[in-house]
């Protein structure tokens, strides 16, 4: 079986606690920060048979010459700056054919094919619910990213706006499972930056 939903990515956001576009920062083997977190995207998406969506911003112009030097599809949401909710609901408008939208956040450079093959099973088996890794920290299942929402979702996710990104939209989600703490982790600050790159290196 085929599945017929799309991969967006979320990389439209100002980076205002890194101090710089963190999505360009490069990483110990000298790629940037966007490279990896697209890598298993990219790989699982062809895999599969799926489409992949970046959402970007107009004004990146360095990331959007990176995304079309790597022939990698995008869209730029006009309205990025008001924040992931914007994102979120361009992205969505962007590709309403889908059946169903996975969100993953570009600066998540940890990300692991073999999570991203464990959600796509996952989402193939229960197609009709919110599908999301999650991991255990202090006895709490804390939700993490991407999240798969499904075709019953498209008109709630097409309208969203600020920056509280789908929480609001969730009524019940599968939460699985990861162990790896760290390959779950986004990059908002350098600190972290380069907490992940002493793990990957």
């Amino acid at each position: 079986m085929t599945p017929n939903f799309g991969i967006l990515v979320l990389a439209a956001g100002q980076s205002s606690r890194f101090g710089s576009d963190k999505l360009l920062a490069k990483m110990p083997d000298g790629q940037p920060v966007i490279a990896h977190s697209l890598a298993p995207l990219l790989a699982m998406a062809k895999r599969y048979e799926l489409k992949l969506c970046v959402v970007s911003r107009s004004d990146n112009h360095v990331l959007n010459d990176y995304l079309t030097a790597h022939e990698i599809p995008y869209t730029v949401c006009p309205e990025a700056h008001l924040g992931m909710g914007h994102s979120i609901a361009h992205g969505v408008k962007s590709n309403p054919l889908w059946q169903g939208w996975m969100i993953a956040l570009a600066d998540m450079p940890s990300l692991t094919k073999s999570i991203v093959e464990v959600l796509i099973t996952n989402i193939i088996q229960h197609p009709d619910l919110v599908v999301r890794p999650s991991y255990v920290k202090e006895d709490l299942n804390i939700p993490a990213h991407p999240v798969y929402f499904p075709q019953d979702y498209k008109l709630k996710l097409s309208q969203l706006t600020g920056d509280d990104g789908a929480k609001s939209i969730i009524k019940q989600q599968t939460l699985l499972d990861i162990t790896e703490i760290s390959n779950l982790m986004d990059v908002d600050t350098p600190e972290a930056l380069e907490k992940i790159s002493l793990l990957k290196d």
